[in-house]
């Protein structure tokens, strides 16, 4: 057996499925075409599929995966997005396939841009508003924990955002903590500015990609 990585672009109307609907939608495409899955064994056997890390709903992927093992150790790899496009919906698209170098368990960070808007106040003024609470060495957020929501100072987090040039959105890239260990989300931080400027601010949110401890991009 071989493991494969599958990589994949989640975008349009597609990035509004829930990472459930969007592993029935895998274990569907795989068996329609007819890849060398090794499937589970037991009383249930399925397509063994894993998702390093699931996307959050709404947020578009650039550089998504999905791990599976194949049967046929010789089977070519670069075929496979060929074969599995035509049984996609047209949202999801995958454009490639390797074999995996990293564990899941090496990912640690996540790389995110996102369009900002309000209805109540011009791109400048949202874009001020950010810098000000950008500034503040304490911020918080109710966040939903294994033990509950608890409140938690983003401050540090929201200094590492980066404002891109743009006049129809407030754009900005940031990078955070992403895996099993420590996981911040972007939304987390759009919330922030949202309560901050006390008005409702609405996005469109981009992930990258996914990289390990040391910045190299997770493959």
């Amino acid at each position: 057996m071989k493991n494969v990585r599958i990589w994949f672009k989640k975008d349009k109307e597609c990035r509004f499925i829930s990472h459930l609907d969007l592993n029935r939608v895998m274990l569907r495409t795989v068996f329609r075409a007819k890849l060398p899955i090794w499937y589970t064994e037991g009383f249930n056997p399925h397509p063994f599929i894993t998702f390093p890390l699931p996307l959050s709903l709404g947020v578009r992927g650039e550089a998504e995966c999905m791990d599976v093992r194949f049967l046929d150790e010789d089977f070519d790899l670069s075929k496979v997005a060929e074969i599995m496009n035509p049984f996609l919906p047209d949202g999801i698209r995958v454009y490639d396939a390797t074999e995996c170098k990293m564990k899941p368990g090496d990912i640690a960070f996540a790389k995110f841009t996102a369009k900002i808007y309000s209805d109540a106040m011009s791109v400048d003024e949202l874009k001020t508003q950010l810098c000000q609470l950008m500034k503040l060495d304490e911020y918080l957020v109710p966040k939903k924990t294994k033990s509950g929501i608890k409140d938690v100072n983003i401050s540090e987090y929201l200094k590492l955002i980066e404002i891109l040039p743009g006049c129809d959105a407030l754009n900005i890239s940031v990078t955070l903590p992403a895996g099993s260990a420590n996981n911040v989300n972007v939304q987390l931080l759009i919330k922030a500015l949202e309560s901050y400027v006390a008005s409702d601010v609405y996005y469109d949110i981009t992930r990258l990609g996914v990289f390990n401890k040391e910045m190299k991009p997770f493959e």
